[in-house]
């Protein structure tokens, strides 16, 4: 069996559309069940638990289980063990649920700890506290207390849920460490407090003030999604105590291992933060709040005791990112990843050790002209590293003292990587365009792969899914732009089908075989086009000067490198449709639709999800101003800077604008906000040219809602179809666009 046989989902029989595959649909990637949040490794190895979420269309909930699964035995169509479902919650999805639709626990063997007659433990953030006894969080959505609630394991059956301890406020990014029985968590709380039940009084009085306003003085004042507040994450410690064979209790209280820092606490923790290998020791990575926190990418890695010691920067003279530290084995020395320029979030990623005894740091693989992502320790003389190359994100090993880079996994897209303890294999999360995530044993020494999960089960057999294929092209600058072609259900090579040309944002990023709840590839597939993403500069992975051949070329080698590409598929590849073109894009991909219709003619439908409108009003509206600085060479009331801003905005060429556009928008977009969208849609209509509006007030930058993405779905697939299928489906506000499938 080959790699890619092992890791796909389905079997070779249902790749040929036979009498029971049918096309992939909407409505099956929203119901595909996916993990939610990381999978646990118990110490020993023998069993893994994570979440895994669902949304039903039939009864409008979403499920969030907690199973446990052991890593021995058991048949591999089902995974390597035994499977035991935990804890099973759910809850009505929809935006406004009736007042009496509360979730519940499913599962008859589950209930609370207490007594109290509730059923609403919604599971999260599994982890091993013992071989046989599993910890995982709940929080309140009423009070906003967290609780770590824990299960025991005896002779194949698992206990109710029993309360360990209780805080005050939501917690999050959980960790323990068994050598020294503490555990550690991220709060948000308010700089200068000196607990959590200080943090939730507050939280109190603030709901209980009569005006809603908020103030600031200086930028951050949004980020993503959300308003900042006066809170900040920070990390703390608690330390547990086991009282009995089967039960854990605090041995003091939470300790901010933050609050004493030269920076007097005002330091924001991300999720990167681990234990040492004794446990009393924590690296994590933080920035520091300042005047220039919106056009500064500075972040550090600081070396803290769990007893709330002040922590100091292990790289303080360094300007950039900082990101994945991680420890030796002997907890000597911690690797981790720095890039170099404190205003380029897309910076190369180089690979830093630092010795704690000697305080001194060195670097390696100076020379490997890619930008790993996330690093650990394989032995005291290798690092394992994840990357993106040409469309895969790989796994590798790199030797310390020569810089050697050794592929372990190569094909599809790696994505998380943790150690099984006591063993010399890795536990990944694994994927491929045509096969959702799972998880697989991969052996450090000969990169051999097992499956050892299987959410999709159901799907095998059933669903038909177009393996993808590299096609590669002559782009601007005799450069090659590299990509993926998948075709629709039954291809014929003698008929014409329309093309689904898709582009990708960031702009720094790339396709890669690996699989997408958002962007997926195989669903334009499915609904009757042939489908192509390609990556031109701008793009990851292949190399840092290909990735820096965008800066202030926005509407320049991109585009011409997609034109250009464009017209070489057209001509290799017959049958796609010359006439029946649609390009799709988010985020730089909509940037660029709104360039492409500025700019030709070529395409008979437009797809711009939260796009750029116009590159000075996006300045002034978004919240990391080094992005743009960084994109444009400096701020646009500086004349040589605004040049280069008017040069590369689609405003400009709005008069040109005659293709018929979707245009998709959220509220709660603050990367490019929604008057972006509005403004496009405007300057379409006002001209007369065809065009849809679809705006969401509850996302974000992405459409995450289950509901949500079905329909952002069922509008996409009716727009492209509309103006591009033999028999345009009608577009109306609620209909369900479907695929019949022809068997002649």
């Amino acid at each position: 069996m080959t790699l890619s046989q092992l890791v796909r989902l389905l079997p070779a029989a249902a790749f040929a559309l036979g009498a029971f595959a049918r096309p992939f649909t909407p409505e099956d990637l929203v119901q595909t069940n996916r993990f939610s949040g990381g999978v646990a490794v118990s110490p020993s190895s023998a069993a893994i638990a994570y979440v895994q979420a669902r949304y039903s269309m039939e009864d409008k909930r979403q499920y969030t289980q907690l199973f446990v699964q052991s890593l021995t035995g058991g048949h591999p169509s089902h995974g390597r063990g035994s499977l035991v479902k935990v804890v099973d919650f759910s809850a009505d999805a929809r935006p406004n649920p009736p007042s009496d639709s509360k979730g519940t626990t499913a599962n008859e063997d589950v209930a609370v700890a207490g007594g109290h007659g509730r059923n609403d433990i919604k599971p999260s953030q599994p982890v091993w506290l013992t071989d046989s006894l599993l910890g995982f969080v709940a929080t309140d959505s009423g009070t906003g207390k967290s609780t770590l609630y824990s299960v025991k394991s005896a002779k194949g059956r698992w206990s109710k849920p029993r309360a360990v301890v209780t805080l005050a406020v939501p917690i999050s990014d959980l960790h323990y460490s068994a050598e020294s029985n503490m555990l550690a968590f991220t709060a948000e709380v308010y700089n200068g407090t000196d607990s959590l039940e200080e943090t939730a009084k507050l939280d109190r009085q603030e709901r209980l003030r009569a005006d809603t306003g908020q103030t600031y003085d200086d930028l951050w004042v949004r980020h993503w999604d959300t308003f900042t507040s006066p809170k900040l994450p920070q990390i703390y410690t608690l330390p547990l105590k086991a009282v009995a064979k089967d039960h854990f209790r605090p041995a003091g209280g939470a300790v901010n291992i933050i609050s004493a820092t030269s920076a007097d606490g005002r330091l924001e923790a991300s999720n990167s933060f681990t234990f040492s290998p004794t446990g009393r020791h924590i690296a994590f990575v933080a920035k520091q709040p300042g005047r220039d926190y919106a056009w500064k990418t500075t972040s550090h890695v600081y070396l803290a005791s769990v007893n709330g010691s002040a922590a100091e920067p292990i790289n303080p003279g360094q300007g950039g990112a900082s990101s994945s530290p991680s420890f030796s084995h002997d907890g000597t020395k911690i690797a981790y990843v720095q890039m170099a320029s404190s205003t380029y979030e897309a910076d190369r990623n180089q690979i830093k050790i630092y010795d704690i005894d000697q305080q001194t740091t060195v670097e390696v693989a100076a020379d490997w002209d890619r930008s790993p992502s996330h690093i650990l320790w394989a032995d005291g003389n290798t690092l394992l590293a994840t990357y993106n190359e040409w469309g895969r994100n790989k796994l590798a090993k790199v030797n310390i003292a020569t810089g050697e880079v050794t592929p372990v996994v190569s094909e599809h897209s790696v994505g998380s990587v943790q150690r099984l303890p006591g063993t010399e294999k890795l536990l990944i999360d694994y994927s491929a365009l045509d096969s959702p995530n799972d998880l697989f044993t991969v052996s450090i020494a000969d990169g051999a792969i097992s499956r050892v999960s299987q959410l999709n089960p159901h799907l095998a057999g059933q669903i038909f899914l177009s393996q993808p294929e590299d096609v590669q092209f002559a782009g601007a600058d005799n450069s090659t732009i590299h990509g993926f072609l998948l075709c629709p259900p039954n291809f014929d090579s003698q008929k014409k089908y329309p093309l689904a040309f898709v582009i990708h944002g960031g702009p720094q990023s790339s396709f890669t075989d690996g699989w997408s709840s958002r962007w997926n590839l195989n669903i334009f597939a499915a609904a009757g086009f042939v489908t192509v993403a390609l990556d031109p500069q701008g793009s990851t992975g292949y190399g840092q000067n290909f990735t820096d051949a965008i800066r202030n070329q926005w509407g320049g080698k991109p585009f011409e490198s997609l034109m250009l590409s464009l017209d070489q598929l057209l001509d290799e590849h017959p049958y796609i449709d010359r006439d029946r073109l649609a390009a799709l894009g988010a985020s730089y991909g909509g940037y660029m639709v709104n360039w492409i219709n500025g700019h030709t003619g070529v395409f008979k439908a437009l797809v711009n999800h939260d796009g750029m409108f116009s590159t000075v009003s996006t300045y002034y509206s978004t919240e990391e101003l080094y992005f743009p600085e960084t994109e444009f060479g400096g701020v646009p009331y500086d004349d040589k800077a605004r040049d280069n801003y008017e040069r590369w905005s689609p405003e400009r060429f709005v008069r040109n604008w005659k293709t018929p556009t979707l245009v998709v928008h959220s509220e709660k977009d603050y990367r490019l906000v929604a008057s972006e969208g509005l403004s496009t849609f405007t300057a379409l209509r006002r001209q007369g040219v065809p065009a849809r509006l679809l705006y969401f007030p509850d996302e974000n930058h992405w459409v995450l809602k289950p509901a949500n993405s079905l329909r952002w779905h069922q509008e996409v697939l009716n727009w492209i179809s509309q103006w591009t299928l033999d028999e345009p489906v009608k577009p109306a506000g609620l209909t369900r666009f479907r695929v019949q499938l022809d068997n002649n």
